[in-house]
């Protein structure tokens, strides 16, 4: 998928013309002196603060000797794309940043991967689970969340959509949610998405036992483009999105959790989950109705049988 996100294109480009400025041999205070700008201009510009207008990038493009059409028409495109509005700006407000931060990657990724031990991952939920589960945590506009998640299933799972990799616990289809007949139609979806094109699932049984991260919901991105490093999503209380080689403790680096990601694969084999999940459909099943509903509770005594 294109890498079309505004967020990602502004500090891709933000990255770019810093880059262009340092191959010319320019400081900053240079550019600002050329530009006749303030300093803190073309430095807001580098860190990606603020936008650039497109007759300030020309300015920087010829000041930097950028010769090649294409490039060029690169970095105005980038910087068109960079005013547009993320398809969830409505949403912003509604839902945790971070998560929002997210969903930007989540658009752009060639290939995503996801590791849940609670719950079945948003993208994957019926509309009747993902509302239980916002009413449980209780999250604020229960009903818009639930409209954001089915509307990145719209998104995603489609077609020319991102590879996708899920690992879920076995926990998560064992555990009820709301009651056995929305487990029953949430394992279902789950069966139909086995053979989805685009779609791996694997699920790691009981006796996989405990791994890296075993308590850790969390998602990584990767990017066609060689210049994207990898991302990492940590869907806990405090989320947090965080970049390969971005400073972070060595614990939290995406490649740790890719390498933990590529050791579950290895516990829950993928030819398993079709018989997982339809135990886990069993055990949901219905149970068989008591003829004396109202035995239990002492009011009304079970019916006798007729006597000839």
């Amino acid at each position: 998928m294109p890498l079309t996100d505004p967020a990602l294109q502004r500090r891709k480009l933000r990255d770019r013309l810093r880059r262009l400025r340092e191959s010319a041999g320019f400081t900053q205070r240079q550019v600002a002196d050329e530009m006749e700008w303030s300093l803190s201009k073309i430095i807001r510009i580098e860190t990606g603060t603020v936008g650039i207008s497109i007759t300030d990038l020309r300015a920087l493009i010829g000041y930097y000797g950028v010769s090649d059409p294409a490039e060029s028409s690169t970095l105005i495109g980038m910087a068109r794309a960079a005013k547009e509005r993320p398809w969830w700006d409505r949403y912003r407000g509604k839902a945790d940043p971070a998560f929002l931060l997210s969903l930007g990657y989540e658009g752009a990724a060639s290939i995503m991967r996801s590791f849940e031990p609670s719950l079945v991952p948003g993208l994957l939920q019926t509309e009747e689970y993902a509302l239980e589960v916002l009413r449980v945590v209780e999250a604020p506009e229960v009903e818009t969340l639930v409209e954001l998640r089915l509307e990145r299933q719209e998104r995603l799972l489609r077609p020319d959509g991102p590879e996708m990799h899920f690992i879920i616990d076995e926990s998560v289809i064992t555990r009820a949610v709301a009651s056995a007949s929305v487990m029953r139609r949430q394992i279902r979806r789950l069966k139909t998405l086995v053979d989805h094109p685009k779609i791996t699932l694997r699920i790691l049984p009981f006796e996989g036992g405990l791994h890296k991260h075993y308590k850790t919901p969390y998602v990584l991105y990767e990017f066609d483009d060689p210049e994207e490093d990898f991302v990492l999503y940590l869907e806990q209380d405090t989320q947090s999105v965080i970049r390969e080689g971005q400073g972070w403790a060595d614990s939290d680096a995406p490649a740790r959790y890719l390498e933990s990601f590529f050791g579950i694969e290895q516990l829950a084999k993928r030819d398993a989950a079709e018989g997982l999940l339809g135990l886990a459909l069993s055990r949901h099943s219905a149970p068989t109705e008591n003829p004396h509903p109202d035995q239990t509770d002492g009011n009304v005594p079970p019916d006798t049988p007729e006597t000839p």
